[in-house]
């Protein structure tokens, strides 16, 4: 992500008409900013620990050799003297990739995030591809397309981590987790979470299943906390492939309310 902020910044840059920067340049720019926007999203499915770092060896870094081959191909064909010119199939291998990577990360706050960011992407496409509408000035909307997307993800984790500092009983903590991850991780994962802990319920004997909206009973009703200790454990067991599991102790189930490093003590969410 850090990458890509700082391509499509460049890009910004040398868009402008008062660099003369060859149009060689500026839509090889475009092209790579357009594909490295794009691994943030490709992360997702893979966001796990043990495992991510393969998955960014052998997942993301070939997608982005093989969507950039057909700009680097054109490029050493022309010896760098001509723009490179996007043939259909090199921009449905873009868009392919968007669908499916951000259809993934669509779920309740998350979705304005994700429109903003492909927004920049797709910008971005179009001015590679060499449409005229989609040059100077209009490219210039990229970078603030993608800060306002950064910013509506700190808007969207400040909310969230301020209903887990007021939430006062651990099946409200317990929601705000499960909001939270949702948000951060989309859909698919958010899925995955759900099924793996509830496997345990049949054998475990919970009263309650995991939900989208935490863990509930069968009639709909809110679990008290002792119902929630057992279950709460493989929660937190399930979670650790993506959060420290010290942190996540402290936010379920906080033992001392007047730990200054308890978030949910009141000295902290007054602050």
């Amino acid at each position: 992500m850090t990458v890509a902020l700082l391509v499509v910044l460049l890009h910004a840059i040398l868009s402008l008409p008062l660099l003369k920067v060859s149009s060689v340049v500026t839509s090889a720019i475009a092209y790579f900013s357009t594909t490295m926007l794009l691994t943030p999203l490709v992360t997702l499915p893979g966001a796990r620990r043990p495992g991510i770092a393969a998955w960014h060896w052998f997942v993301v870094l070939p997608m982005v050799v093989v969507l950039q081959s057909p700009a680097i191909g054109q490029l050493f064909g022309s010896h760098g003297r001509a723009p490179i010119e996007l043939t259909a199939p090199a921009i449905m291998g873009v868009v392919v990739v968007l669908i499916l990577s951000a259809g993934t990360s669509l779920g309740k706050r998350s979705a304005g995030v994700v429109l903003v960011h492909s927004s920049a992407i797709l910008l971005l496409l179009a001015s590679a591809a060499g449409f005229a509408s989609a040059q100077f000035p209009a490219t210039a909307f990229a970078p603030i397309l993608m800060l306002a997307a950064l910013w509506v993800a700190r808007r969207n984790l400040d909310g969230h981590l301020t209903r887990l500092r007021t939430a006062t009983t651990a099946s409200q903590r317990t929601k705000a987790v499960v909001e939270m991850f949702s948000s951060l991780y989309g859909f698919a994962w958010t899925r995955r979470v759900q099924d793996r802990i509830n496997q345990f319920a049949p054998g475990e004997q919970w009263t309650v299943r995991l939900t989208a909206a935490g863990f509930q009973r069968p009639d709909g009703d809110l679990p008290s906390d002792e119902e929630l200790q057992r279950p709460l454990e493989a929660f937190i067991w399930v979670l650790t492939r993506f959060a420290d599991e010290g942190w996540l102790r402290k936010v379920l189930n906080p033992q001392n309310p007047d730990d200054p490093a308890n978030p949910h003590n009141p000295v902290v969410q007054s602050s």
